[in-house]
């Protein structure tokens, strides 16, 4: 039977979001306490309000305090760094700790918060990670804990009918932050070259971040001013249908720990022009859902557009087997059903 659970996690976190919500459907209570963002439908939530990265210390003892009076069965922790920090001092239930890409491959180099997310690691009972590369990354970390690792990907929900492939001319879509490790300046200067072969290509460039004017600028220099529009930042309950306007997704970026667009994209039998990074690869099928190349090679990643641009069919083939794949392995439910089994598990000391 479903029990208590404390989730320790960032409120507005779309993964916290999903994990809150589909546990609690699965009939488990839930009280969240978190750092900063707003309350979530299916939990109690404890919301501090987030000042600094000191606010981790400064809310430790009255964070544990809140999780120990809710009597939990578990004590879930989204990230090893910072919710890490309570988790290591839960003693009076077990902890299972979800660690989701930077807070394990991309360590800071000070000695504290390296030592925080080790021992958060260490003391923990169970851990979970989205992908094979992401456990890898843990056991670099703390070889110790490789027995105690579960690969529970961040599944998705597919939609019941998907849109055709729309009329020309070819349209792709980014839907990321503005930011370095996503590479968008890349794909601008990709785009730049393939409009030489192929001047109707359009480009929906969809977030914003610390790159946009930059980014703004670029357009701007290489004349693609026709070419690629930014509809800012675009709601989670969008993302669906904006795909299904587009032919390709495009996902250059530097680093990826899992990959979940990849798959939101193929639910919507869209293929992916992705980098060969992080745990991409585990969920794009080169050659068979989608395209893999380099990070950072501007010349492969025009390369690999004009291939797939050229070739509607082989999009909408590639889409379809991409709806297959998610289907058979990463729909929303396998996860919830998957992480329900390891919280009765952890629970039970099955």
């Amino acid at each position: 039977m479903p029990g208590r659970v404390v989730i320790f996690g960032w409120a507005d976190s779309i993964h916290v979001k999903k994990w809150v919500q589909g546990t609690s459907e699965r009939g488990w209570q839930i009280r969240l306490i978190s750092l900063g963002g707003e309350p979530v439908p299916g939990a109690e939530c404890i919301i501090f309000p987030r000042r600094g990265r000191w606010s981790y210390f400064l809310r430790a003892a009255e964070a544990v305090r809140l999780a120990r009076d809710f009597q939990p069965d578990l004590v879930h922790v989204h990230y090893a760094g910072g919710f890490g920090l309570w988790g290591a001092r839960c003693d009076f239930a077990p902890v299972l700790i979800s660690v989701w890409g930077s807070d394990v491959v991309n360590l800071p180099h000070d000695l504290i918060h390296r030592f925080i997310i080790r021992r958060a690691l260490r003391k923990s009972a169970r851990i979970s990670a989205t992908s094979d590369y992401l456990r890898q990354a843990c056991v670099r970390l703390c070889p110790e804990v490789s027995e105690k690792i579960d690969v529970i990907p961040f599944g998705v929900e597919i939609p019941a009918h998907v849109a055709p492939m729309p009329a020309p001319p070819v349209r792709l879509c980014f839907i990321k932050i503005h930011r370095p490790v996503y590479a968008p300046d890349v794909l601008l200067h990709a785009l730049a070259a393939v409009r030489v072969k192929m001047p109707d290509i359009r480009l929906t460039m969809a977030g914003a971040g610390e790159m946009t004017p930059l980014l703004r600028r670029t357009v701007s220099k290489l004349g693609l001013e026709r070419n690629v529009e930014f509809p800012g930042l675009i709601p989670h309950e969008r993302i669906y249908s904006l795909l299904q306007e587009h032919h390709i997704m495009v996902m250059p970026s530097r680093e990826e720990a899992f990959g979940v667009a990849v798959l939101e994209a193929a639910a919507c039998g869209r293929p992916t022009i992705a980098s060969r990074v992080g745990g991409v690869p585990e969920v794009l099928q080169d050659g068979k859902t989608g395209l893999l190349v380099p990070p950072g090679d501007e010349a492969a990643l025009a390369e690999a557009i004009l291939y797939l641009a050229r070739d509607i069919e082989t999009c909408r083939r590639m889409g379809e087997a991409g709806r297959t794949l998610v289907q058979e392995k990463y729909l929303w439910e396998h996860s919830l059903d998957r992480m329900n089994q390891l919280y009765e598990s952890m629970i039970h000391g099955n």
